[in-house]
């Protein structure tokens, strides 16, 4: 029973978007009290299963109920052991926005628009590369087109729901999972220290493995296995930059210094630098002079002498870093999609729900919600002109 209450105690804690602290200041309690009871070490007293009722603003008897089930199956992975312990609340974090989704989707009957689309390639190669230019074939991507929006290109062409959101963690990048209409979907960490590039490598990575390693998705794993980690990298690489559309962009800039033709690529492809590095190492490794050219450090040489600074493995170059007010205030809304605000746009114009309601779904403060209603109407006033 413990377990049950504690599953209910973190979604619903998750959904408030309150931190265990606050919780526990709201009802009287200490903050070891509280996460004993969330973490299942402890039961909650019949006093402070009503306070905590009356805050979450649900009957006590609802904590002890099976929570409703929103997701079938995840592929969560983390690089350090910390985000295992966050783990089940990046989960229910993600059901409750799920929940949110479909809701929308019944609500506007659009349910079709989020058709897996890419059933046909599935599972048909285990070769990453092959797969790339096979998912750039299902998808309709020119073979000398750079992805530029790659959350709307995927949400659109195959299918898959995207959410963005900040997850503070510089270690948990993002994860992909299958819900409970079996749809797909891809979750990506926009946190403002993980670069922009960072997080559109994240979104083909997953990508990969929903293309690649379909009886990966369990719920009960989480250790990564690193043949699959690199296979959905390698996947990732080509998908955003094929073979033969890299080579002819770094053979058109001869008079370019090393450092500016990694630089150009990047820019061109929206990818990071270290993805450059790697695909250059693997060009030169087919042909067997990966020794003869190390391409890491003469970068890195290269790049202290032009800019000053040494570049360590998490960083990202300063000519497309995110340090900058205009990007920063992008926020979780960078590389977004359309996805739900799109649906929560279109509920409010068919007036489904209210303005309050739209600020709900979206986590926003009246006046954000405000000022995007006024975009709204604005967008309506552009369509008026096509």
């Amino acid at each position: 029973m413990s377990d049950t209450i504690k599953s209910n105690l973190l979604r619903l804690r998750v959904s408030s978007a309150m931190t265990q602290s606050a919780v526990a200041d709201a009802i009287g309690i200490s903050l070891l009290a509280y996460r004993n009871i969330e973490s299942g070490e402890s039961l909650p007293s019949t006093n402070t299963l009503e306070k905590l009722a009356k805050l979450f603003k649900v009957k006590p008897g609802e904590f002890w109920e099976e929570p409703e089930k929103t997701i079938k199956a995840v592929r969560f992975r983390a690089l350090e052991s910390k985000n295992i312990r966050k783990r089940e609340e990046i989960i229910y974090t993600v059901a409750d926005w799920l929940k949110e989704f479909n809701k929308l989707l019944e609500l506007l009957n659009q349910e079709k628009k989020y058709e897996y689309k890419l059933k046909n390639i599935s599972g048909t190669t285990t070769d990453p590369i092959e797969m790339s230019e096979n998912a750039r074939n299902e998808l309709r991507i020119g073979d000398n087109e750079p992805i530029r929006d790659i959350c709307s290109l995927i949400e659109s062409r195959a299918g898959i729901k995207i959410y963005a959101k900040e997850f503070f963690s510089d270690s948990f990048f993002g994860l992909s999972l299958i819900d409970n209409k079996s749809d797909k979907v891809i979750v990506v960490n926009t946190w403002n220290k993980i670069s922009v590039e960072r997080r559109k490598f994240t979104v083909a990575h997953e990508l990969g493995h929903i293309l690649l390693h379909e009886n990966s998705y369990q719920e009960n794993i989480t250790d990564e296995n690193p043949q699959e980690e690199l296979e959905a990298n390698r996947f990732a690489s080509y998908f955003l930059m094929p073979k033969k559309m890299f080579i002819e962009e770094w053979l058109k800039y001869d008079n370019y210094s090393f450092v500016d033709k990694v630089i150009k690529i990047k820019q061109t492809f929206g990818v990071s630098y270290q993805v450059v590095l790697y695909r250059l190492y693997d060009i030169l490794k087919a042909t067997g002079n990966d020794n003869d050219f190390n391409v890491w450090n003469t970068f890195r040489k290269e790049y202290k002498n032009k800019y000053g600074v040494t570049l360590g493995k998490k960083d990202e170059m300063l000519p497309m870093n995110e340090n900058i007010k205009e990007l920063q205030s992008l926020s979780s809304t960078f590389y977004y999609g359309r996805g739900i605000a799109d649906l929560v746009k279109q509920a409010f114009s068919q007036k489904i729900i209210d303005k309050n309601e739209c600020a709900r779904i979206l986590k926003l403060t009246v006046e954000e919600i405000t000022n995007l209603i006024e975009v709204w109407n604005l967008d309506s006033m552009i369509m008026q002109q096509e």
